[in-house]
C-alpha cells in the first residue's frame, strides 16, 4: 500500500485492484492537508465514502480536489448494522476509473479568453462550455457529471438544472446556471 504521499491519481489505482480482487475491509486516505477518508469495500463493491465530515457523492467530490495522498488498506469484514448513503453512478463510475480519463486531474488551465461571438449551436461546443463552466464548481467529478445529464436529456435547460441539482447550495446551483448560460451566449 502507499506509506509516502503521491498523487491521488495513483492513490485510486490501489483502490481499484483491491476492487477487482473483491476485498473487503476499510481503504484509509489521508492528504497533505491532513483531511481523511474511508472507503468500505465489501466483496469488491463500495459500500461507501467519507472524506472529512462528507458523505457519499459530496464526499468524491471533496477527494476529487486532492492532489496528493497516501493510503493503507485495513482487510476485514465490513459491518452491515450501520446506514449507508449509497453512491450515485456518476461518483462511483469517477472512484473506479473515471479518474483515468478525468483531464481535470491533469493541471487546470485557465478557461478560453473568448469565445465565439454568436451564440454556440453545436451540440458538442455547447458541451464543452457548459463542462468547463462546471469544473469551476463541482471538480474532476463534473466530466461524469456532465456525462450523465447530457445523456439524459437534449434539452439544455433539463441539462443544466440536472448539473446544478448536484450543487450544495440552491444559491450556487442558480449562479451555475447563470454562469453557464452566459457562457453559452457568448
Amino acid at each position: 500500500m502507499v506509506s509516502e504521499f503521491r498523487p491521488l491519481i495513483e492513490v485510486l489505482r490501489e483502490l481499484q485492484k483491491l476492487v477487482q480482487k473483491k476485498m473487503s475491509g476499510h481503504f484509509f486516505i489521508a492528504t497533505e492537508s491532513n483531511h481523511s477518508s474511508m472507503i468500505l469495500l465489501r466483496n469488491g463493491h463500495v459500500d461507501e465514502v467519507t472524506f472529512s465530515r462528507y458523505r457519499s457523492d459530496e464526499a468524491v467530490k471533496q477527494l476529487s480536489n486532492v492532489a496528493a495522498a497516501r493510503a493503507r488498506f485495513q482487510p476485514g469484514k465490513v459491518d452491515t448494522s450501520t446506514a449507508r448513503t449509497p453512491l450515485g453512478e456518476a461518483a462511483l463510475q469517477w472512484l473506479l476509473g473515471g479518474f483515468e480519463n478525468d483531464a481535470a486531474m491533469r493541471p487546470r488551465v485557465a478557461p478560453a479568453a473568448a469565445p465565439a461571438p454568436a451564440p454556440i449551436t453545436d451540440a458538442a461546443a455547447r458541451r464543452e462550455i457548459v463542462e468547463k463552466v462546471a469544473l469551476t464548481y463541482l471538480g474532476p467529478i463534473a466530466t461524469l457529471i456532465c456525462d450523465e445529464a447530457f445523456a439524459g436529456s437534449g434539452d439544455l435547460d433539463q441539462v443544466l438544472q440536472q448539473i446544478g441539482s448536484n450543487l450544495s447550495t440552491p444559491d450556487e446551483s442558480r449562479r451555475f446556471m447563470q454562469e453557464a448560460r452566459a457562457a453559452l451566449a457568448r
